[in-house]
């Protein structure tokens, strides 16, 4: 290998380089390397650049780069990638155990949020997993994603899970891509391993994973988000986020996920409120809230589910209204009174 040449440093580079080392590194970075799957072999191919992927000798299938509304390997209709043109998803002809994981360092000092979308679909009756990833042991059907020690075995599911982000059970499964989050703030300073895990022995499980993002950042999240939606608008409200001497708040963006997959909606403003226009009606939406800073994007709020359609307030009725429906009554029952007695006076007088 040819050594690089060296060259004599100048006043000027001194100064720039200097500069460099006395400000203060300023970035909200995005932790994870390809956590939308959109870098893989193409449709159908098992492998994403960023990912190490295991199974357990022996299973059948494995996570695919799927697209559009099948899966990869068998034709069933699942939910689209809610992000991009890929999702890393679950396929298989037979049993087995298949993982992805990544190793990310979280900077110190920094606050750090992980974010995912997740979609399961089971072919298989409603079953209780065992806390296991081996697929010989029966039944064993389940999903779950963890933050794991590194160093610990692929299908760990003891002492090496640091925490676990999600977990599905084998019981009845909800439509559509769910939005998960979690402050990995705590992790600073150390390497953790994201693994994404399936097992599968009773029939298809359909795992679906796109979206995974840790964003690194000095600010904050939201720390919650209040919703309220009129028809095709929800008005998102959240505390400010204050900036820090790296980085300056500019604005916020809202996003807005909607159930069972589609095209996200976005707006962005200055301050709270903001209100994010164009939802479909009568579908249900997770809504979330970051800081636009002078260096990037910070990490999200925690989720807010946003219904399909807002629940419908009765209307108040009038204090007129009562009145007159009250006199209404009473004229009635004295008509019907007094054609009553005249009745009766005609029948005596007879």
């Amino acid at each position: 290998m040819a050594c690089p040449r060296h060259y004599r440093l100048g006043s000027g580079t001194a100064l720039v380089l200097l500069a460099g080392i006395l400000t203060p590194a300023a970035h909200a970075a995005e932790l994870v390397v390809n956590g939308g799957f959109e870098q893989n072999a193409g449709a159908g191919s098992m492998g994403f650049s960023g990912w190490q992927a295991m199974s357990q000798p022996g299973s059948q299938g494995g996570f695919y780069a799927q697209q559009g509304s099948q899966s990869a390997l068998t034709p069933v209709a699942v939910a689209a990638p809610p992000q991009g043109v890929f999702a890393a998803m679950s396929d298989q002809p037979g049993p087995g155990a298949h993982a992805l994981y990544q190793d990310i360092a979280i900077p110190s000092g920094k606050s750090a949020t992980l974010s995912v979308q997740v979609y399961l679909q089971n072919a298989a009756a409603p079953s209780v997993a065992p806390a296991t990833l081996d697929f010989l042991t029966v039944p064993n059907q389940q999903a779950r994603i963890d933050i794991m020690d590194p160093a610990a075995p692929w299908n760990d599911v003891g002492a090496g899970v640091l925490a676990n982000v999600f977990q599905w059970s084998g019981g009845a499964t909800a439509g559509g891509y769910q939005s998960i989050q979690l402050d990995v703030t705590a992790y600073a300073g150390r390497t953790i391993r994201l693994r994404l895990a399936e097992v599968d022995n009773r029939q298809s499980l359909f795992f679906g994973v796109d979206a995974v993002s840790v964003i690194s950042s000095d600010v904050t999240p939201p720390a919650s988000v209040g919703a309220d939606r009129q028809g095709n608008t929800v008005t998102l409200t959240f505390p400010p986020v204050a900036s820090t001497p790296t980085e300056t708040v500019t604005g916020y963006q809202a996003q807005c996920v909607p159930a069972g997959g589609g095209d996200t909606i976005t707006a962005t403003g200055t301050q709270s409120p903001i209100a994010v226009s164009g939802l479909v009606p009568g579908v249900a939406y997770t809504c979330t809230v970051a800081a636009q800073t002078s260096v990037g994007s910070g990490p999200s709020s925690p989720p807010v589910t946003v219904p399909g359609s807002p629940a419908a307030a009765a209307a108040p009725i009038p204090a007129w209204s009562l009145l007159s429906t009250l006199l209404a009554s009473l004229l009635v029952l004295g008509g019907v009174g007094l054609g009553a007695r005249r009745r009766a006076v005609r029948v005596l007088r007879r």
